[in-house]
C-alpha cells in the first residue's frame, strides 16, 4: 500500500503553543503517515526555534522555512508537498486558503487552536469553511460558540492538542515541608494574569510561594519581586519545546496548585493545563475561553477540585482559600493524572485525528 503523506503549515515560535503543538502532533501522526512535511512561517515578534526544527528533523520529518523576506523564495510548493492525502493547518490564519488551494490535497484540514472568534476571524472561518474539507476547533466550548456565532446548525469537529510526556517522568515525589506553593508558567503578560497573581502572593496575609516560568514582558518585574522577597516569588527561567520534559519535571515538583489567572478570552486549552495534570498537580483556572471545556460533558466534566474554573472576580477568594488550605492530598494527584488518561492521553487524541482524517489502523 502506497504511504500516506502529510502536510503541516503551522510555525516554530521559541515560546508559545504552536511549537509544542506541532511537535507533538508530528508524534502523534507519525504511526499513520509514511511522509510528514512540515512548511513554516515565523510569527511576528515570536521568534523561530531552530532547536524545534532541529527535533522535528531528527524524527524524520521534512520541514522547509518559508524565507523571511520572500514567502514564495522557494519557487512555490515542492513537488513532494503536491497532492498530499492530508493538509493540515495549525493556526495559520493567513496565506492557508491559497496554499490549501495550491497543494491540492485529498483533504485539507483547519485546525484553529485559540478561542479567538472575533468578528474578522469569523469572516476567516468562513471563507476557510469553504475552502477546506474540514474545519477543527481546539475544544469542544470553541466548536459549540463557533456554530453559534456562525449559524451553523452541527457543531463542526473539535480535537484537543497532545501534550503527553515520556512515561516515568511524571512519577510522584514527597513534598517537602512548607507554604503552598502555587505555579505560573507560560507567556509572562497581563492579559494571562502574571502580574495580577504576584500581587496576589506579594500582599497574602497566609504566607505562600509563586514559582514561575517563561518569558514576556511581566519578567523584569517578576525578578525584581524575588530580589525584594525571596521567601514568596522563585523565577524558574524558560525552556525550549526540546527541553521541555526535563524542565517540567523540575517545575512541577515544586508546585502545589498550577494557577491560569487569564483574562484572555482568546485562550484555547493551555498546553500547561494538560500538562500539570500529568504531574498530579491541580488547577485554579478563569472561566474564559476554550477553558470552559472542562466544565462540559465532553471532558467530563472535570472534578472542581481537579480543575477549579472561576469568574475573573471570583479568582482571589478562591486563590486566598487555596493559600490557606493544606496541599493537595496523594489521592487528588491520582485523580488529576487518572482524569489526563481519560481524556487527554496519547491513545484517546490519535483515535480522534484518525476519525478526523476518515483513516483507519491498517
Amino acid at each position: 500500500m502506497k504511504a500516506r503523506r502529510l502536510v503541516i503549515f503551522t510555525s516554530l515560535p521559541e515560546v508559545g503553543g504552536h511549537t509544542t503543538t506541532t511537535i507533538k502532533l508530528c508524534e502523534l501522526l507519525r504511526p499513520m503517515f509514511g511522509q510528514i512535511c512540515v512548511l513554516i512561517k515565523d510569527l511576528p515578534g515570536h521568534g523561530f526555534s531552530e532547536a524545534a526544527r532541529d527535533e522535528l528533523t531528527r524524527n524524520g520529518v521534512r520541514t522547509i522555512r518559508f524565507s523571511l523576506g520572500n514567502p514564495w523564495g522557494w519557487r512555490g510548493i515542492p513537488g513532494g508537498c503536491r497532492n498530499a492525502d492530508i493538509f493540515l493547518v495549525v493556526g495559520m490564519r493567513h496565506l492557508s486558503p491559497v496554499l490549501a488551494l495550491l497543494i491540492r490535497a485529498r483533504q485539507s484540514v483547519y485546525y484553529h487552536i485559540t478561542h479567538e472568534l472575533s468578528l474578522p476571524v469569523l469572516r476567516q472561518l468562513r471563507i476557510n469553511g469553504r475552502i477546506f474539507t474540514k474545519l477543527v476547533f481546539i475544544s469542544p466550548a470553541t466548536s459549540l460558540h463557533y456554530s453559534e456565532s456562525s449559524g451553523h446548525v452541527a457543531k463542526p469537529s473539535w480535537a484537543l492538542q497532545p501534550s503527553e510526556l515520556s512515561p516515568g517522568v511524571t512519577a510522584g515525589r514527597e513534598r517537602a515541608p512548607g507554604p503552598v506553593r502555587f505555579g505560573f508558567l507560560g507567556r509572562l503578560t497581563d492579559e494571562k494574569g502574571a502580574g495580577f497573581l504576584a500581587d496576589l502572593i506579594e500582599k497574602s496575609p497566609v504566607p505562600c510561594e509563586l514559582h514561575t516560568a517563561g518569558r514576556g514582558p511581566q519578567e523584569v518585574g517578576l525578578r525584581e519581586r524575588q530580589n525584594r522577597r525571596p521567601d514568596r516569588f522563585f523565577f524558574r527561567g524558560s525552556f525550549s519545546a526540546p527541553e521541555r520534559t526535563a524542565f517540567l519535571g523540575r517545575f512541577f515538583s515544586g508546585v502545589d496548585r498550577l494557577c491560569v489567572p487569564s483574562l484572555d478570552d482568546r485562550e484555547g486549552i493551555p498546553n500547561v493545563i494538560l500538562e500539570a495534570l500529568q504531574f498530579g498537580v491541580p488547577i485554579l483556572a478563569t472561566r474564559s475561553g476554550g477553558m470552559r471545556s472542562f466544565e462540559m460533558g465532553e471532558l467530563g466534566p472535570a472534578d472542581p477540585e481537579v480543575i477549579r474554573l472561576v469568574g475573573p472576580t471570583e479568582f482571589s477568594g478562591a486563590f486566598t482559600a487555596h493559600a490557606a488550605a493544606p496541599p493537595p492530598s496523594d489521592a487528588l494527584r491520582k485523580r488529576c493524572r487518572d482524569y489526563f488518561e481519560t481524556y487527554f492521553s496519547d491513545a484517546v487524541l490519535a483515535g480522534r485525528w484518525q476519525k478526523i482524517f476518515s483513516i483507519s489502523d491498517d
